[in-house]
């Protein structure tokens, strides 16, 4: 298949480029030069004017995040809503059949009890909003004749293409890793008693592509799983453990002491397709991780 990938630099994209390119002819379209394809997903006029040349399928992992609403809030909906609207017209038009965007799990509201793809749909803040507008900007180019699928992963690791330009550091699976290695010490502002998933970004491509193997029609939902569940404090608890054994030097964690039943301490994130199985190890990641945060 000929596959045009957006945000094929970020920390999902570069993932799903290595993974799509060992079966797929990728075209990349990005903003800055050396894409296959230029153009700023906030300009939808400028999305239309593309010389787009005939592809089978859009992957789209160049949707808005957290530090986009922080910085440009007014920019960061034009993107998820018109950005994103002209660049799936733009993909169907040129014969795209299979539509994918990497959404979030947030989608589903607060990370209470268990949550699979047959659960209510109750985005809160603007940035699970701006990936539901999204979700549903490609799900109206769906049907009979083309395929759409929206990936919805929990909390995400993976490695770094660009240390210097990933913008993501407060996530815990970055912030735990780096504060062990480096400061010797992770600070949780909460109980940690919070459950969560957390996927590789390698195993998010992996669904992806199997996704596009298979048949399908209409409009689905896959939420990706990693092959570690556990609360925040125990991922804590590894990352300490990883940079003991790395530095040499042991890792300090403070967090708020538990006193009764944590919120979030039930969540419980599934999926019911076979496709979101997860084996990319987190503590491989993890480790280079922190050698990269130490200069090793």
């Amino acid at each position: 298949m000929r596959v045009l990938l957006t945000g094929a630099t970020g920390l999902i994209g570069q993932a799903m480029a290595a993974r799509l390119g060992a079966e797929h002819q990728v075209l990349r379209l990005g903003r800055r030069a050396g894409a296959d394809l230029v153009a700023d997903l906030a300009d939808p006029q400028a999305i239309a004017a593309l010389d787009m040349p005939p592809i089978d399928a859009l992957v789209h992992c160049a949707g808005v995040v957290d530090e986009d609403f922080r910085d440009a809030p007014e920019r960061a909906m034009q993107m998820a809503m018109f950005g994103a609207d002209a660049l799936v017209q733009k993909a169907v038009a040129a014969g795209a059949k299979r539509l994918v965007y990497l959404s979030s799990a947030h989608v589903y509201g607060p990370m209470l009890g268990r949550i699979d793809e047959d659960s209510p749909i109750n985005p809160v803040s603007n940035y699970a909003i701006a990936h539901y507008a999204t979700e549903q900007v490609f799900r109206r180019q769906t049907g009979a004749e083309v395929a759409g699928l929206a990936l919805r992963p929990c909390a995400v690791f993976g490695d770094l293409a660009d240390p210097a330009q990933f913008r993501r550091w407060s996530l815990i699976p970055f912030s735990f890793p780096r504060d062990a290695a480096v400061d010797h010490r992770i600070v949780i502002r909460s109980t940690g008693e919070q459950m969560r998933n957390f996927v590789g970004t390698g195993d998010i491509a992996e669904t992806c592509t199997a996704w596009l193997s298979a048949p399908a029609t209409g409009w689905s939902a896959i939420n990706p799983l990693g092959a570690l569940a556990c609360t925040v404090h125990d991922f804590a608890q590894i990352c300490a453990r990883l940079s003991a054994e790395i530095t040499g030097q042991p890792c300090e964690i403070t967090r708020v002491t538990p006193t009764g039943p944590t919120p979030g301490s039930d969540y419980d994130y599934q999926s019911l397709s076979p496709l979101a199985r997860g084996r990319q190890s987190a503590e491989d990641t993890l480790a280079r991780l922190m050698r990269l945060a130490i200069g090793g």
